[in-house]
Formats: structure tokens, C-alpha cells, sequence
């Protein structure tokens, strides 16, 4: 008896002395960096996700306030947080070769919707960037804009059913969206407008979710990196049934389309280009690197790109738009400011048209003004997968772990004068040249940007169109002011963004 108990005080004393043996690591190399805790590291709510990760950082951020980055501890594993955004350049554009990497988890092959664009590595990222960026050119883009009209269209029917009436923002938003990706992505006409239980709109609600299973496999493989090889940690919902109808969705719509001849023009049609003659037909044949492996474009890795669509279309688009009438509910000023933009532009080009969106330069404002103070992600993460010695010296191992602080850098009065304030005039034309392109990146920056840009700022916008041109949105007895965010991974708030919907008041 006294001898097991010697012994679990012994193997209890070396796993303490295992898990605090990393906290030296910054101070060692003369890097300032908040001092790791047993067992969770430098921040709890960084760990357990207990509190909004843009504040956290933000907070951690406000005690370096001289240093261009500075370390800190994930559990035991160091990390790097980057907070300068001549730093945050050379992370994701002049060493992006070193940095190109987001996850420092394996993702098993058999996870098949996660063999994504977002989560590939190295050089198998590169080769499949390749074939999908012409996918999303501005040319794209107005080819498919007949599929915005025809969602907008459904959904200024579903926004006539709710006038005068309380809205949950995000939830009409989102049906929206849905109804768009579904179209462009999935090639289907859907019924999401009407009905908020589709299977679709539920896959959408739960695919970013954190359960204790995924929190669990995320702290076992930041403590012990092997573990991830022995454990299937899953990016894709944990449900394989939903799985499974992503991707018979996928396949039956090609079967049917491939049986019938049937072009449409959307992205589904893009992939299958991809998958069948390996470029587009109206592209040259891409070019190929010495070195680089090809990447063949089969179902389940088209059914994967099908997927990341609509979950990144889905959440980003439906949030800024929720972020953006919330703004303009409280600042009726600029809401009429948009309505005559929209009009103007209406009457102009006899309807609303692709080049009719282009050219509303204040919706542009509005909407960029709402992605800065509302960042989508919080965070950015990166791999350093070759060593690399910063400008000032300092070495950067190879499998160190970066974060760049979006929310906190959008949010840094040094960047953006009264960064809590809404104010769009910061990306007027006479203004938007002052601020630093490093200091604002809610799509990313750099050779990994977010390859969708194009698609989610016309889907916010034409969301925002419908709504605006027709109707105002007023702040009510149920809107939470101010808005307080939650422990997500990404910006959303605790509670939903409720506004009055009424009818627009023409002058």
C-alpha cells in the first residue's frame, strides 16, 4: 500500500514537472511573455474558451503595449501572439513560405469534408489554391449574380411576412445565405426561406459548435502533439450521418446534371470542370510548379470544397450582415444614407444590377467599418513550419505556433481612432489611405487570404440590399445594447440580435 502510493506520488510529481518544463521557453530565448500556470498555461479563458477570444487577446495584447510580440503558453505548449503589423506582413506575405501552415493537428483522410482548401497543408494547399482561384474572379462572380437575384427575391418575400414585427437578425440573414450557397454550390433550389428546420439550416447552426469531446481532443493534442495521431480529430461535424448527406447531396446533384447535360454556370459546375478536364474552360492550362504534386479533383474532395462554401458562407456573411443592421438600427442617420445610395444606384442602372452593387460606395463603407469592428475571426493561426530569425534578431523555431489578434488589432486605438465608435467614414476615399493594410485583415492577407472574398462581400451585400431598399430596422425592448459577444470560436453574441422590421418610410 505504501509503496503504490510512493509510486503515484512519483508519477504525479513527473507529469507536474513534464507540463511546467516548457514554461521557461520564452524567457530563455528574451522574449516578454505572460509566465505559464499549471495546469491551463498563461490564460484560462484562452483554454477553455470561457470568454470571447477577440477580449482575450486583446487583453493580453494591452500588456505589451512596446513589443512587436510576445509569447505565451497554450496549456504547455509555447505559443507566439504577433501584435505589430509590420509583423503580421511578414508573417503572412515576406516569409509566407514558413508560415503557410493554420493547424498543429493532424487531420486523418478518413475526416472526408475536411480535405478542404482551409485545412490542407503545404504543398497539397498550393496545387489545390491553384486550380480554385479563377473560380472567383469579379467575371465569376457577375456570371452568377442571376442566382443572388433569384435568393433576393424569396427573401424580400420572407421579410414582408415579418413587418412591423420583432426579428432575430442573424436567423433571417442566414436562411438568406443558405438559400444562395445552396444555390451556387449546391445547385439546388431550396425551401430555406420557409422553413427554418431544413436540414441545411441546422447543419449550418451546429457545424461550429463546441462540445466537450471536440474541447477535449483540442487540449489533448495542444499538450501532447502524438496524441493527434492516434486520435481522428474530426474538423467536420461529429455526426456521420451529416457526413454522409453533404456528400450524397453532392453526388446525386452531379449525377443528375452529368445524366441531363445540365450547366448552370455555379461553382458546383466550376468544380466539375476542375474534376473532369483538371482547368476551367475558359482558363489556360494552370501552371505547374516543379515539385509540386498534382491534386486530382475527385468526388469526395469536391464534395469537401462544396462543404467549406457553405459553412464559411454561412456563418461570415450572415454575421456581418446581422453586425452591420444592428449599426445602422442605431444610427438611423447612415441607414438613410444607404437607402438613397441604393436607390440612386437603382434608378441609374434601371434595377439591381452587378455593376449597380459595385459602384454604392457607402454600403462598401458600412459593410468594411462592420468587419473591422466585428471581425468574423477573432484570431488568425499559423505554423511555423522552417525556422525563420525575425528582423530584430530573435529566432523562431520551426513547429512554433502564431496567433495574429484580428479582433485586438481592429480594435487598437493606435490603428483606429475610437476603435468602439461605428464609423464608416474611415474607409472613405479620402480617408481609407491612412490606414495601415496590415492593421486591418478580416479576410486575411496575403497568398492564404480568403479565397471567397469576392463571393461573401456580394452575398452581404445583396443580403443588405433587399432588406434596405424596401424596409428600415429599428433598435427595440429586445435589443441588446451594448452587444456582449460569447465564448465561440468566432464573433457572435450571447444572446441573438433582435431589431423591429417596419416599412420604409419614402420621402
Amino acid at each position: 500500500m505504501i509503496i503504490t502510493f510512493i509510486l503515484i506520488i512519483t508519477l504525479l510529481w513527473l507529469l507536474f514537472k513534464y507540463w511546467v518544463s516548457n514554461y521557461k521557453y520564452w524567457d530563455e530565448k528574451g522574449i516578454p511573455s505572460i509566465p505559464g500556470r499549471f495546469p491551463y498555461g498563461s490564460e484560462l479563458n484562452l483554454t477553455l474558451f470561457k470568454k470571447f477570444l477577440g477580449e482575450v487577446f486583446q487583453e493580453m495584447c494591452q500588456k505589451f503595449p512596446s513589443s512587436p510580440y510576445f509569447g505565451a503558453y497554450l496549456m504547455r505548449k509555447p505559443i507566439l501572439i504577433i501584435r505589430d503589423p509590420e509583423y503580421v506582413q511578414m508573417v503572412l506575405v515576406k516569409e509566407f513560405s514558413s508560415f503557410r501552415d493554420r493547424l498543429f493537428v493532424k487531420i486523418p483522410e478518413s475526416d472526408m469534408l475536411s480535405q478542404h482548401l482551409v485545412n490542407l497543408e503545404g504543398d497539397r494547399w498550393k496545387a489545390l489554391r491553384n486550380k480554385l482561384s479563377p473560380t472567383f474572379t469579379s467575371g465569376k462572380m457577375k456570371t452568377m449574380f442571376p442566382f443572388f437575384l433569384k435568393s433576393s427575391e424569396s427573401y424580400g418575400s420572407l421579410l414582408q411576412s415579418h413587418v412591423d414585427s420583432i426579428i432575430d437578425v442573424k436567423d433571417l440573414a442566414s436562411r438568406y445565405t443558405t438559400d444562395v450557397i445552396c444555390s451556387c454550390a449546391f445547385g439546388l433550389d431550396t425551401n430555406v426561406m420557409e422553413n427554418e428546420n431544413s436540414n441545411l439550416i441546422k447543419l449550418g447552426k451546429n457545424i461550429l459548435s463546441i462540445n466537450f469531446k471536440l474541447l477535449f481532443a483540442f487540449l489533448m493534442t495542444t499538450t501532447f502533439p502524438k496524441f493527434s495521431e492516434y486520435y481522428q480529430f474530426r474538423c467536420t461535424p461529429e455526426k456521420k450521418e451529416s457526413q454522409v448527406f453533404v456528400y450524397n447531396l453532392v453526388k446525386d446533384t452531379i449525377k443528375q446534371r452529368e445524366e441531363k447535360n445540365i450547366k448552370r454556370k455555379d461553382f458546383l459546375d466550376l468544380l466539375l470542370q476542375l474534376k473532369n478536364k483538371g482547368n476551367l474552360d475558359d482558363e489556360q492550362d494552370e501552371v505547374i510548379e516543379e515539385n509540386i504534386p498534382p491534386f486530382d479533383m475527385n468526388l469526395e474532395r469536391l464534395a469537401a470544397q462544396c462543404f467549406v462554401f457553405f459553412v464559411a458562407g454561412y456563418e461570415t456573411s450572415s454575421s456581418v450582415q446581422s453586425f452591420c443592421l444592428y449599426e445602422l438600427a442605431l444610427n438611423p442617420a447612415m441607414q438613410e444614407r444607404v437607402q438613397t445610395e441604393i436607390d440612386r444606384m437603382e434608378q441609374l442602372h434601371a434595377g439591381v444590377t452587378y455593376d449597380a452593387v459595385k459602384e454604392m460606395t457607402y454600403l462598401d463603407m458600412v459593410v468594411s467599418e462592420t468587419m473591422r469592428k466585428y471581425p468574423t475571426l477573432p484570431a488568425l493561426s499559423r505554423l511555423c513550419t522552417k525556422s525563420v530569425t525575425m528582423p530584430n534578431g530573435d529566432e523562431i523555431e520551426k513547429g512554433t505556433f502564431l496567433y495574429i489578434p484580428v479582433w485586438a488589432l481592429h480594435h487598437n486605438p493606435e490603428y483606429f481612432p475610437e476603435p468602439d465608435k461605428f464609423n464608416p467614414e474611415r474607409f472613405s476615399e479620402e480617408n481609407k489611405h491612412t490606414i495601415n493594410p496590415f492593421a486591418y485583415i478580416p479576410f486575411g492577407e496575403g497568398p492564404r487570404f480568403c479565397i471567397g472574398k469576392r463571393f461573401g462581400l456580394l452575398q452581404t451585400k445583396m443580403g443588405l440590399i433587399t432588406i434596405l431598399r424596401n424596409y428600415s430596422v429599428e433598435p427595440c425592448g429586445s435589443t441588446q445594447i451594448p452587444l456582449r459577444m460569447s465564448s465561440a470560436p468566432l464573433t457572435t453574441t450571447t444572446e441573438p440580435i433582435k431589431l423591429k422590421l417596419v416599412k420604409r418610410k419614402f420621402l
